[in-house]
């Protein structure tokens, strides 16, 4: 789906500034998307340490960029960053980066449940002002685990808390591998299991604002993105790989732990330690 026109654009502006998302078709040919899998399947092969296993439906990991440029292009794809430069501004910039494995699985729904990203604590809700694009690398149909969000819950209906969500409220979004979905991070969402759910696959980047501190500590940016040289991307795309000011939220390192630890292993302290609270 290309932004072929103003009156194109302009009408995914206001259809995402109304409802907190919008879902962008055949964001990614059949060819990225065979090679976005090969990708994964060989970084799990040479790398499965650096994959966090939360359960046995959830794996994941935060640092691939570290690994392998054969990601990178996803990040810089005009067809879903043409229409962030709209939304957000020519200060646009990349946060993070994040690949997500979804199994088969009994459990009824995901441990986050409903949920804000960046940051959990109610009362600084609208402090979250950076977005979020999924893309799907394996199809989704109804009977599939699915991205689900609670339309308005960034703005409008800003005040519900995520524990007064009632069913029927929420939008599963579905769609055939390459589907895009872009959403604001105050906005109330969910990765939803389903009990006939083949393997789902996706790939998570977040972006923000120049002059904003950096989202979170998970993801590093490699030297050949922030040396990059190409007039037609935003300026300042790679920009935050010097800022060491992090939110206070859910991607800031907890203190007490050792910097030189792998992210992997930071990451599962901290799950560890939530679920201890829970």
């Amino acid at each position: 789906m290309v932004l072929s026109t103003a009156q194109d654009c302009s009408r995914q502006i206001r259809d995402f500034t109304e409802r907190g998302y919008l879902v962008i078709p055949s964001a990614l040919t059949a060819a990225q998307i065979a090679a976005l899998n090969r990708s994964i399947e060989s970084d799990i092969e040479r790398h499965g340490n650096d994959w966090v296993q939360f359960n046995e439906a959830l794996t994941q990991t935060p640092d691939i960029l570290s690994r392998t440029a054969e990601l990178d292009f996803t990040i810089e794809n005009p067809v879903v960053l043409d229409f962030l430069r709209q939304v957000i501004g020519e200060d646009v910039t990349f946060e993070e980066f994040l690949v997500m494995i979804r199994e088969p699985t009994e459990r009824p729904q995901d441990f986050k449940g409903w949920h804000r990203d960046l940051i959990r604590d109610y009362d600084r809700r609208m402090e979250i002002e950076y977005l979020s694009v999924i893309y799907y690398l394996t199809d989704v149909g109804p009977e599939d685990h699915c991205f689900s969000i609670v339309p308005e819950t960034h703005a409008r209906l800003v005040d519900l808390r995520p524990e007064e969500i009632t069913p029927g409220s929420e939008v599963d979004v579905t769609g055939p591998a390459g589907t895009a979905i872009v959403f604001h991070g105050r906005a109330i969402h969910a990765g939803k299991h389903k009990p006939a759910s083949r393997q789902r696959r996706t790939v998570h980047i977040s972006y923000w604002s120049a002059g904003k501190p950096r989202a979170q500590e998970w993801t590093p940016i490699p030297r050949r993105l922030y040396e990059r040289t190409n007039p037609l991307l935003p300026p300042q795309l790679y920009s935050k790989h010097a800022v060491t000011e992090v939110v206070d939220g859910v991607g800031r390192r907890p203190p007490d732990l050792d910097p030189s630890l792998p992210v992997a292993d930071i990451i599962r302290e901290v799950h560890r330690r939530a679920s201890r609270r829970i």
